[in-house]
Order: structure tokens, then sequence, then C-alpha cells
């Protein structure tokens, strides 16, 4: 392969523990402050409907936990149901503030807190829906498949984003990839199409 069969895109690998924090910390500001959310396309439903109900069932059993415990321990209980009940508020705001992005230059297919994947946009040539899962999470290789990397909070992938020319992705210690197929999650592929065709 030469260096005219491809272009190069940009990994943005996701921060350490302290930088996912900042992150979720900031997102939960900015819904509870009714900040104007990022124009883009919203990704990873599925892990925000896992998240919802498991923080509303907390808080649903903290009470009745907190009924059966000794008084003594009733704070420091109540302090861990209030971290456990805004982490998962906070994880949720991470995924909604932060969706992909298109414009006339650039897709950016994005997780939220764990890194994201920029592709030129002259190089996207078509999004498909694709039933996938791969192991991991953040931008990562797809095992069997060379010249694919996926890009999703979880392991679910429904999007197959084709790239012509390949695209060169640094996964930094995962090495490089050649990328002909990008997968990553979206809550809605013809939004994304749609953004897309108008970029």
């Amino acid at each position: 392969m030469t260096a005219t069969e491809w272009v190069t895109g940009m990994v943005t690998a996701g921060p350490g523990k302290a930088g996912v924090a900042r992150v979720w910390v900031r997102s939960l500001v900015e819904v509870v402050l009714r900040r104007p959310a990022v124009p883009g396309v919203r990704h990873s439903a599925g892990v925000r409907q896992l998240v919802l109900p498991l923080v509303a069932i907390e808080i649903v059993t903290s009470f009745l936990v907190s009924s059966m415990i000794p008084p003594p321990l009733r704070p420091a209980h109540a302090a861990l149901e209030v971290l456990l009940i805004t982490g998962g508020l906070a994880l949720v705001a991470a995924l909604v503030r932060h969706p992909h992005q298109v414009d006339g230059e650039r897709l950016v297919l994005r997780t939220g807190f764990l890194g994201e994947v920029t592709l030129p946009r002259s190089a996207v040539r078509s999004v498909a829906p694709v039933i996938r899962t791969v192991g991991g999470r953040g931008p990562r290789p797809v095992p069997e498949e060379p010249e694919a990397v996926a890009c999703s909070v979880g392991g679910s992938l429904d999007v197959a984003v084709r790239l012509d020319p390949p695209v060169r992705l640094d996964l930094g210690a995962a090495g490089v990839v050649d990328a002909r197929t990008v997968y990553a999650s979206a809550d809605s592929l013809p939004a994304l199409s749609a953004a897309l065709r108008a970029a």
C-alpha cells in the first residue's frame, strides 16, 4: 500500500479515571443548568436504557435498605447511595452531551468519555445498518477483521461506516489500522445518513 492510497484520520484516546470523572460532572452540570446541547447524532441508546432503570431501582431500594440498617450507619449509606445515583445520571449525561458530529470536513464518532475517532468526510462512502458485537470499549481494532475499527461505549454496534480510500488510524498500543470500515452505534441511522448528505 502506498501513501497515496490512504488518508489519515485521528483517534483521541479516552482520559484517565480523573478525566472521566470530570467529563461526567461537567456533563451533569450542563444538563442541570439546561445549557443548549451540542447538535449531532445521539448514540449509545442501549447503554442509556440500561443505566436509567438501574438508577430508578437504586433510588427505591436505597430507602428500603436505609430503613433496615442501624441508625448510626445511615449517613454513610446515604452518602454512598447519592454517589451511585449521581454517577449513573452523570454517565447518561456524558453520552447525551457528546453526540457524533458531521460537517463538511469530518465525521467524528464519539463515545462520550472513552475517546473518539475522526474521519475525513471525503473518505466516507456510505453508512449501513449492522448487528455486530466487538468486545471492549472506546476506539479499538476488530478481531479477525484487520481493516476495521470499532468505536463505542459498549460491545454492541449497529452502524458500519464504509471508507474509500482507507483511513489510517493510530490506535496506540493496539497498533495502526488502515480502516475500510468503522463500526459504531447511533440512535438513528437515518439521522446519521441525513447529516452526512447535508455535509
